[in-house]
């Protein structure tokens, strides 16, 4: 049994053409990519902030505790050493979940970056004869006469 794939009407290149573009420094260096940057810094930084406050006010809260040690007694102690470790745990899985939004954001970033590219890459591929494209992040060694990204860059605004 011949493969359908075998048979089907396009066209592969018999030596194909391979470039790198550094997505990376697209975002790093472009205005498109430091506006969208920046945008993704201020939202850390303001979940950060709040992340960091919360923080304060539990040491703040377990320094206090400390102090409180000798003239609470130790059932009423006990209970609040039990409440200000839920407060850590909740703190922990805040602090978690932040990281995963932040991942999630950075993520959409760089979708909505490539997405704003897609037709500067279609174009520069055509213009070089390129068959295929990949992020400098997914390879081991490009050649330097492969990379795009100047070029790339170049057409970014």
């Amino acid at each position: 049994m011949v493969s359908p794939l075998l048979n089907s009407a396009v066209a592969v290149p018999s030596s194909p053409k391979i470039a790198v573009i550094d997505i990376e420094n697209t975002l790093s260096t472009t205005p498109a990519g430091k506006r969208a940057s920046d945008a993704f810094e201020k939202n850390r930084k303001a979940k950060q902030s709040d992340l960091d406050k919360r923080q304060t006010d539990l040491k703040k809260q377990v320094a206090d505790l400390e102090k409180q040690q000798t003239v609470l007694k130790a059932d009423v102690f006990a209970a609040k050493k039990e409440e200000l470790q839920k407060k850590f745990v909740e703190l922990n899985q805040t602090y978690m979940k932040l990281e995963r939004e932040l991942a999630q954001d950075r993520t959409k970033l760089i979708q909505d970056l490539l997405k704003q590219a897609e037709p500067k890459i279609d174009k520069l591929a055509k213009a070089e004869g390129v068959s295929l494209i990949i992020d400098q992040s997914a390879t081991v060694w490009a050649a330097p006469d492969v990379d795009l990204t100047k070029k790339l860059n170049d057409e970014m605004k």
